[in-house]
Formats: structure tokens, C-alpha cells, sequence
């Protein structure tokens, strides 16, 4: 007979499996379904699972390995990267949201104790929900996916002194001694991390790869995170908490990428565990008794998270659009709250009959951050076409500012890495050019520089025309943020019908909708990066530069073309067989084509050329060898082959057009 447990867990999952599935047909992320199903699972709902324990258990070993992988993502060097939003914008956010919460609580309590704790716990957002959020949505390496990570990385951080000082605040040994002793915990693991980075993980997994056994390899994966985890415990602190740091330390290893995928069959069928077990915790009866103190909880967590999360954002003077939107992603209690929870109340420190309110509160915001981030989104560009309005009653300013108007030059939208090499290229030519930018310090570093560079959110009509776009020649969306050039494109379109318009993606599934959207070319990422590995293939073959330029540039025409014509045949060159000295390929004769209508020896295109003529393939039959009376039409596809310098040639006369 099964055991009892096995039936349980058995029970948690099928439940589980069939919520998520039909909360994916209405695109509620998953992590809203499990906690759904652990609502309807507990006590509080329809009583299935009894055996809380063996679930908790579980859930547990679940959430260190979740956190694991989230350490895994905030390497020390990504945190480098992000100092300014997570050194200063972190703390505003944290330290003001303990603040309000700690005077809303104290006000209700008089206990300073536990109002400092709900300060604590409302304090820290879920980084496992926001961060799939912005994954599913291709919004992490946006302007506001790094602000909203940055703030997530110091939250996550945050938790460690909270922890340490957790017990204090719960009247455990609050003296010297203890307090010395806590601070003395934190700066050690605060050490372990450093030293564990840098020498001692790095060896390890070294050591391990040099084996080539891949058991060996995810056994000493797993003994690192649940191991750091245990000694976290040991030490005081909590499972979790050493998942996390361990995480962190694997994070700059250049085997991290590895880890992540070995570690996910585990993270991902266990860590589901953890939320139907926060959401066992609910009582239902609660929630429809007290639907008003439910409802006024909700709202409080949300109204002083959003402008706590907001302000940092404001503060460094970014658009009010991407304030609105970190606002509202991070307006949630987070996983670190209910390990958190869990840890003061085996500290002492309970919040008793503000349990429940809490526990409904945090599920709620959790459970609604989807759709939080998507009101959000309408609110901001709501917001920007507003003042578009406002500014279009306004009296028109010098759109130029201190440099001198322009024509016909090429406006650049971001100046990360893409940005600044078309600049470079743009200089170094001679071509003048505007840059708009929403990162203020990017703006004033390289307007020291004396760069022709701009701050403004150029989904803004009002943004784009004082960079002049009605009159550039070219418009380049350089950016990576796929909600963004959707405003973008028809925005600028609008501005200037003429204008050439030339956007980046990172997938090609994109590509389809910028172009219905306005954009006249839209360059991949993904297809981009396939061009660069099959060129490199080829090159290691041996193949002329000449012919590898002529393949990166068919194989470019073609696929770019099918995206726009999809039921028709690419009508660039096909090579069926290469060499270096010789190539033969496939070439369609366009509608109004020079060679349309002439008889091969009226329109000379085997001597011009130098080609030979192998095959005509016509309405799927084939003639070898045509003569000189062969008339061509639109829509036949020729077979020549020659050197790669007379099949271009050959190219060129087949698509020039009849005048």
C-alpha cells in the first residue's frame, strides 16, 4: 500500500497540473495557479491534504533550490553593473516602505517590535513572479527590466540583515553580546561569499567538469546549494537565505549556465510545492468574513509599495512611464516574506490575529501582479499621450536646443553598444545624426563627450520632433525593448511618412509586426547571430570572402523576404552547389524584369554576364539546356552556373526592371 504522503503530494500535483493549464489558456502565469490550488487544497478550502508537514518539507528543499537559481542570475559582477539603482534606489525603496508600514502598524499595535518586522515583510517583493513576468514578455534587458531588477537584487540582499536582526527585534538576548554576534554572522557570510566566488566554488567545479561524469556534476550542484543552505540554518539564518548566497557565488563561474540547466528539473517540480503551500496557509473562511480588512490590507501593501518603488526611478530622473511601470511590477509581497515569516515566528516574533490579513494580502498581490504590470503599462503610455497633447497647444520651441537644426540626418533611439557603434560608423562618414536616450547619465556622460545626444522617452511625439525626425533621413530604433518600438515605429511614422525607418529585435517573430507597424527594415537578433555562426563555418571551410559574402547576403534577402511574402518563393539567389571558383544557383525572374518577354538571344544576359545557362524551371516542370529561342516570363526560375562574380553580374540584369 502507497504510503499515505505519496497519495497526498500525488493529489497536490494532478490538482495543480490541471489549474495551471487552464490559468495558461487566460495567460495567468503559473505561480498565481499554484497558489490558487494550495487555497483550494488546505484547510481553509476544500480540506483535500492533511499531512501539511511532508508538503512543507518538501516545499522547502523546493524554494532553496528556486532561490539557488535566482543567486545564480544576480552575479557579483552583474550587481557592479546595476550599483547605482541597487546602492541608492534600493535602500529608498526598502527603508521607505519600513518606514510607512512600521508607523501604519504601530498606530494599530503600540508593539515596535512587530510593526518593524511587517516592515520587513512588506518590504520585499517577489523576484521568482516579477522576474517571469518580464521573461515571458521579453521585457528583461528593457529600460525598466533593469530597474526593476536592480531593486530586486538589493531586496533580495536586504533579506540577510533582516534576518540577523530578526531575533533581536523578537527579545531574543537583545544585548550586547548579541547584538556583536549578529553583526559578526553577517560580515562573516558576507566573507564566505566573496572568498566562495572567487577561489573556492571555482576550484570545486573545476575539479568536477575535469571528470567529464555528469552524474558527479549535478550531485555536486545540488550538494552546494542544499549544503550552503544547511550551514545557513546552523548558523542561525535560514535554508533559503543559503541557497540564495550559494547561488550567488556559482553566479561568476563560467560553468553557471550549466548549473541553471541541470538544477531546473529539480527547481521547477518542487519549488510549485512551496506556493500551494503558502496558499494552503489561507483561510477561506477569513477571507468571506472579513472581506473589508482583506480588501483595505490589499490596497495598503499596494498604495505604499507603488510610490516607494516609483520614487527611485523619479529620483534619477528617468520618464515618468517607466516610474509608473516599476511602481506597479514591484507593488507585491514576495517569497522572502514567508520565509521571513516563518523564520520570526520560530524566533518568537508572531504576528498573531494580523496573521490572516497578511497571509490574504500577500497572496492577492502576488496573484494580481500580471495584471498590475499590464494596467501599468496602459497608465504610462496613457500618461505620455497626454502631455503629447499638452505639448501640442504649447507654443513650438527651438527643437534643437544648443545644437544646430538639422536635415536629412539620421536619428539614433538608444545608446547602449548598438547605438554607439552606428554612431562611430556615422562620424567617421561624415553623416550628421541626433541621439535620443532615457538614461540621464548616459546623456550627461557623453554630452561631455560632445556628443549631439538628448534625453527623452521617444515614444513621445513631442520627444521625437525635438530630435527632428519630420526632417531626418533615417530612423534607427536601437533599442531592445519590443512594447517600446511598438509606440515608437507608427509614432515616427506619423511624423515623417518618408521617413526610412530601421528597428532591432531580438527574435524574429517580431519582425512581421514592426514591419505592419511601419518599420521599412527590422534586424534580428536571433537571425543575425545564425548568419554570423553559419559565416564562420563556411570561413573554416575555406570559402572565398567573395562567395561568403554573396551567401550571408542570400541567405539574409531570402529569409528577410519570406517574412513579408510567406506563401511566396524568395526571389533571392538559392546556391545548390559552391566552390570557390565556380557556384550554381537559382535566380526568379521578377514581374517587369528587363529579361521578361525577350528571347534568350535578344537580351544578351549569357554574354554580359559570362554565366551559362543549365536549366529553366517553369509551373514545376523543368527545361535543360534551353536554345536561343527560349522566350523568359515573369516567374520562371533560372538555373546558372559560373564564377560567384558573373552570377552576381547575372543577378543584377535579371532584377533590373523595365523602364
Amino acid at each position: 500500500m502507497a504510503p499515505e504522503f505519496l497519495h497526498e503530494i500525488l493529489v497536490i500535483f494532478i490538482l495543480s497540473a490541471v489549474i495551471v493549464y487552464l490559468f495558461g489558456k487566460i495567460r495567468i502565469p503559473s505561480i498565481v495557479g499554484f497558489l490558487f490550488s494550495g487555497v483550494l487544497l488546505g484547510p481553509g478550502g476544500l480540506s483535500i491534504v492533511h499531512d501539511r508537514a511532508i508538503v512543507e518539507a518538501l516545499a522547502e528543499v523546493g524554494v532553496a533550490l528556486l532561490l539557488f537559481t535566482v543567486g545564480l542570475e544576480f552575479s557579483l559582477s552583474k550587481i557592479s553593473k546595476m550599483s547605482r539603482m541597487v546602492l541608492i534606489g534600493g535602500p529608498i525603496q526598502v527603508l521607505l516602505t519600513i518606514i510607512v508600514i512600521t508607523g501604519v502598524v504601530y498606530s494599530l499595535t503600540g508593539n515596535i517590535n512587530l510593526s518593524i518586522f511587517s516592515g520587513f515583510l512588506v518590504s520585499l517583493s517577489s523576484t521568482a513572479v516579477v522576474l517571469k513576468i518580464l521573461m515571458d514578455k521579453g521585457e528583461i534587458h528593457t529600460k525598466q527590466g533593469a530597474d526593476i531588477t536592480a531593486l530586486l537584487v538589493f531586496q533580495d540582499l536586504a533579506v540577510i540583515p533582516m534576518m540577523l536582526f530578526t531575533p533581536l527585534l523578537a527579545g531574543q538576548g537583545a544585548d550586547a553580546a548579541m547584538f556583536v554576534r549578529t553583526i559578526g554572522t553577517g560580515a562573516a557570510l558576507i566573507g564566505a561569499v566573496f572568498a566562495g566566488s572567487k577561489w573556492i566554488i571555482p576550484w570545486i567545479l573545476h575539479e568536477t567538469v575535469r571528470t567529464r561524469n555528469r552524474e558527479l556534476f549535478i550531485i555536486v550542484v545540488l550538494l552546494l546549494s542544499l549544503g550552503t543552505a544547511y550551514l545557513s540554518h546552523e548558523a542561525g539564518l535560514s535554508l533559503a537565505l543559503g541557497a540564495f548566497l550559494a547561488g550567488i557565488m556559482i553566479s561568476d563561474s563560467e560553468y553557471s549556465n550549466q548549473v541553471v540547466a541541470d538544477i531546473l528539473p529539480f527547481r521547477d517540480s518542487l519549488n510549485s510545492l512551496f506556493f500551494v503551500s503558502i496558499g494552503m496557509l489561507l483561510e477561506l473562511q477569513y477571507v468571506f468574513q472579513n472581506p473589508g480588512i482583506v480588501l483595505f490590507v490589499t490596497l495598503g501593501i499596494i498604495l505604499v509599495k507603488f510610490p516607494a518603488a516609483a520614487l527611485p526611478a523619479v529620483l534619477f530622473k528617468y520618464p515618468i512611464r517607466i516610474a509608473i511601470i516599476t511602481g506597479f511590477s514591484l507593488a507585491q509581497i514576495g517569497e522572502f516574506s514567508f520565509i521571513l515569516l516563518q523564520f520570526g515566528k520560530e524566533a518568537g516574533l508572531d504576528l498573531g490575529g494580523y496573521y490572516q490579513p497578511f497571509l490574504a494580502g500577500a497572496i492577492l498581490t502576488m496573484a494580481g501582479t500580471p495584471f498590475m504590470m499590464k494596467f501599468a503599462e496602459k497608465l504610462g503610455y496613457a500618461y505620455i499621450d497626454s502631455i503629447d497633447k499638452k505639448m501640442k497647444r504649447k507654443e513650438p520651441e527651438s527643437p534643437f536646443g544648443k545644437y544646430a537644426p538639422k536635415k536629412e540626418h539620421v536619428v539614433i533611439i538608444g545608446f547602449g553598444i548598438t547605438g554607439q557603434n552606428i554612431a562611430r560608423v556615422l562620424k567617421s562618414v561624415g553623416i550628421d545624426y541626433n541621439i535620443l536616450e532615457m538614461n540621464p547619465g548616459t546623456v550627461t556622460k557623453f554630452s561631455a563627450l560632445g556628443e549631439p545626444i538628448h534625453y527623452g522617452d521617444a515614444t513621445m511625439e513631442h520627444v521625437l520632433s525635438h530630435v527632428g525626425a519630420e526632417s531626418a533621413r533615417l530612423f534607427v530604433v536601437a533599442i531592445s525593448d519590443p512594447v517600446m518600438e511598438r509606440r515608437i515605429i507608427p509614432t515616427a511614422r506619423r511624423l515623417n511618412p518618408k521617413l526610412h525607418i530601421i528597428a532591432r529585435t531580438r527574435f524574429l517573430a517580431e519582425v512581421g509586426d514592426l514591419m505592419v507597424l511601419g518599420a521599412d527594415e527590422v534586424i534580428t537578433e536571433e537571425f543575425e547571430t545564425s548568419i554570423e555562426i553559419f559565416a564562420h563555418v563556411l570561413n573554416h571551410f575555406g570559402v572565398t570572402k567573395e562567395v561568403l559574402g554573396q551567401q550571408v547576403e542570400s541567405v539574409r534577402k531570402s529569409a528577410y523576404l519570406m517574412l513579408r511574402t510567406m506563401n511566396e518563393r524568395p526571389e533571392a539567389p538559392k546556391f545548390t552547389a559552391i566552390t570557390e571558383k565556380k557556384a550554381e544557383i537559382e535566380l526568379k525572374v521578377p514581374e517587369g524584369s528587363s529579361i521578361s518577354g525577350k528571347k534568350v538571344s535578344e537580351c544578351r544576359i549569357l554574354e554580359e554576364s559570362g554565366v551559362t545557362l543549365v536549366g529553366v524551371m517553369r509551373g514545376g516542370d523543368e527545361l535543360t539546356d534551353p536554345d536561343a529561342s527560349f522566350v523568359f516570363q515573369a516567374g520562371d526560375i533560372l538555373r546558372i552556373s559560373g564564377d560567384p562574380r558573373q552570377c552576381h553580374k547575372a543577378e543584377d540584369i535579371i532584377k533590373t526592371l523595365t523602364t
